[in-house]
C-alpha cells in the first residue's frame, strides 16, 4: 500500500468515526422536528411544534435560565481561579509547584458521581445546598482545569521579557498583569471560559445531587422526562442544548484560530 493510499484510508476511517459520533446528535435533532406525539422521524411534514412548546412551558424555560445563570457563575469562578493558578505555576517558582498543578487537574479524572456524593454533605454543612452558587462551584471543578490549561500554555509561549520591561519601567505587579500579561493571554482565557461554560451547560450527574426543584438545570429537567414520558419535547430541549454547544464550540474554534494566527505573525520592529 502506498503512502497516499494509506493516507486516504486513514482519512476515510476518521470520517466514519466522526459520522458515528455525530449520528446520535443529528438523529435527536431530526426527531425534534416531528409534528407527531411520539419520538419518531418526521416522514413528510416538519414542524417547530415542540420548540414552541419548549419555550412556552415554564419548567423548560426556567431550566434553561438556571443553566445559563449557573454556567456564568461557574465561568466566573473558573476564570478567576484558573488564571491565578496558571500565572502562579508559570511565572513563579515555589515548593510543591508540581503537586499544586496536579491538584488543579485532579477533578478532571474524578467521576462526576464521586464528586456529587462528596459535595452534597459539604454544601449542606456550608448552608449552600439548593443555591445556584453550590452548583456553579461544583461545575467549576471541571471548568477551572480547562481555563488553567489554556492559560498555562499561553503563558509558556508568551515572551516574559515584555512583562519584565514593564516592571523595570515602574509598573507594579498588578499593572504589569492588567496592561501586559492579560491582553496577551486574553484569547486563551476566552477559550477556557467558553469550554467551562459548555461543560456546565451539559453537566447532569452533579446537578442531580446539588439541584433542588427551585434551581433545576435544563439537563436535570430533561432527565426524568427522558426516563418516563419520551415526548418529542425532550428532543427539542436537547436541540436547544446542542445548538448552544455548537455555537460556543464555534466561538472557541474561532478564538483558537485567532490565537494561533497571532502567534505566527512576525513582530514589528519600530
Amino acid at each position: 500500500m502506498t503512502t497516499k493510499a494509506a493516507h486516504r484510508l486513514l482519512q476515510g476511517l476518521c470520517v466514519l468515526v466522526l459520522v458515528a459520533l455525530m449520528w446520535p446528535i443529528v438523529y435527536a435533532l431530526w426527531i425534534s422536528f416531528t409534528p407527531g406525539e411520539l419520538l419518531q422521524l418526521p416522514t413528510g411534514e416538519w414542524s417547530f411544534r415542540w420548540y414552541r412548546a419548549f419555550f412556552s412551558q415554564s419548567p423548560w424555560t426556567d431550566g434553561l435560565q438556571h443553566s445559563l445563570g449557573i454556567g456564568l457563575l461557574a465561568v466566573g469562578i473558573s476564570v478567576v481561579c484558573g488564571v491565578s493558578a496558571g500565572v502562579a505555576v508559570v511565572r513563579h517558582r515555589f515548593r510543591g509547584r508540581r503537586l499544586f498543578q496536579a491538584a488543579v487537574l485532579l477533578p478532571l479524572f474524578v467521576p462526576a458521581l464521586v464528586l456529587g456524593m462528596a459535595l452534597l454533605p459539604m454544601m449542606r454543612t456550608l448552608g449552600l445546598w439548593g443555591t445556584q452558587l453550590a452548583v456553579a462551584a461544583a461545575h467549576s471543578l471541571w471548568g477551572l482545569p480547562l481555563v488553567f490549561l489554556a492559560v498555562r500554555n499561553a503563558l509558556e509561549d508568551a515572551d516574559e521579557s515584555v512583562e519584565l520591561a514593564a516592571r523595570g519601567l515602574g509598573a507594579t505587579a498588578l499593572q504589569s498583569f492588567l496592561w501586559i500579561t492579560l491582553p496577551i493571554i486574553a484569547p486563551a482565557v476566552a477559550v477556557g471560559a467558553l469550554m467551562a461554560f459548555i461543560v456546565s451547560l451539559n453537566e447532569l450527574v452533579m446537578a442531580l445531587f446539588l439541584c433542588t426543584p427551585a434551581n433545576e438545570t435544563l439537563p436535570k429537567v430533561i432527565w426524568p422526562n427522558l426516563r418516563y414520558t419520551l415526548s418529542p419535547i425532550v428532543a427539542a430541549a436537547s436541540g436547544v442544548v446542542v445548538l448552544a454547544t455548537v455555537l460556543l464550540l464555534a466561538g472557541a474554534w474561532a478564538l483558537t484560530k485567532r490565537l494561533r494566527h497571532g502567534r505566527s505573525r512576525p513582530a514589528r520592529v519600530t
